[in-house]
């Protein structure tokens, strides 16, 4: 049964360590877990998320202090740039469901408390589509359908099932029809419901980043793109994990490496760089903008492979 899908939260904590290796057979309308969940929820969002795979092809495997060791150096370095009273702003970008972003902003804080940190993210939220009939669709807050429902099946709409499996994938070939015969207006993702079928989002924000963003004004969550320009340049912008040839092209990269440039002001801080997967340690790169370029400030495990392109950008 667990082959066909899992769609309910016990089937899915009696499938133990297994679990984070059930991808797409898991109903992604599991990760609406309240405002206090218990901690089973939480690892239960924690693992869902793992495998949750976007429409852009990125997965969000981020996990607890996957950037201490960035946090620390990028709080020592602003400390000896800025001074602690300081009210800079700060950026972190592509930040999946947030949890990193709130481990460094309870570093950060108490260090400099006058800034304002804001994580960003292009994709904040799910959808559920419920249809009058028993039938469920998870969608992306631009309405691009992933997910499948109907008991006992959950199976994946935009990245096709494995050919191993031929029951799930005419499964998921009859209910991507059965999408687009919906025949939804333009803006039916504003709605709440519509004829014969009801929306509900799902919050795709940590848990504990979405607690400390109720209780504390300086941290806050926005929906935006790396490839975004702010409109406001900040003092400080991380990218951790999204710049890198296997989601962009050349030229995309450095479309992006330009936004990050004007979203900063001269002598603003980039933090930019990957986790290995092979040992999960980080190498990150420090820049400093200057009105022509970047300055490499500081570097973590040998530096980001790819700072040598971006310093080959000027403005």
């Amino acid at each position: 049964m667990f082959s066909l899908g899992i769609h309910k939260q016990e089937q899915y904590m009696r499938m133990g360590r297994e679990r984070r290796f059930a991808g797409p057979r898991v109903a992604y309308n599991l990760l609406r877990i309240g405002d206090n969940p218990s901690e089973d929820q939480i690892r239960l969002f924690e693992d869902i998320s793992f495998t949750l795979r976007t429409s852009n092809g990125t997965f969000r495997t981020t996990f607890r202090n996957r950037f201490e060791d960035v946090d620390a150096a990028s709080i020592g370095l602003l400390k000896r740039l800025f001074p602690t009273e300081a009210a800079i702003r700060v950026e972190d970008r592509a930040v999946s469901h947030g949890l990193t972003s709130c481990e460094w902003a309870k570093r950060l804080l108490p260090v400099f408390p006058a800034a304002e940190i804001e994580a960003s993210d292009l994709l904040l939220q799910l959808l559920e589509v419920s249809v009058d009939g028993g039938e469920t669709f998870i969608t992306e807050s631009d309405g691009t359908p992933l997910q499948y429902i109907r008991a006992p099946f959950v199976v994946s709409l935009h990245h096709p099932e494995s050919w191993r499996n031929p029951l799930r994938r005419w499964v998921a070939a009859r209910a991507r029809k059965r999408f687009d015969a919906l025949e939804l207006p333009a803006a039916w993702v504003e709605q709440s419901q519509g004829a014969g079928y009801r929306i509900r989002p799902i919050s795709y924000i940590h848990p504990e980043a979405a607690a400390l963003a109720r209780s504390d004004p300086r941290f806050q969550f926005r929906c935006r793109s790396v490839f975004e320009r702010t409109p406001a340049p900040g003092h400080v912008l991380r990218t951790m994990n999204i710049f890198n040839r296997a989601y962009f092209s050349t030229e995309r990269l450095e479309e992006g490496y330009r936004a990050i440039f004007d979203s900063l002001q001269p002598g603003g801080i980039w933090v930019v760089g990957r986790t290995l997967e092979e040992d999960l340690t980080n190498r990150a790169t420090f820049f400093r903008r200057s009105e022509a370029g970047w300055e490499v400030l500081d570097r973590i495990g040998g530096g980001w492979e790819m700072e040598e392109m971006a310093l080959g950008l000027t403005r």
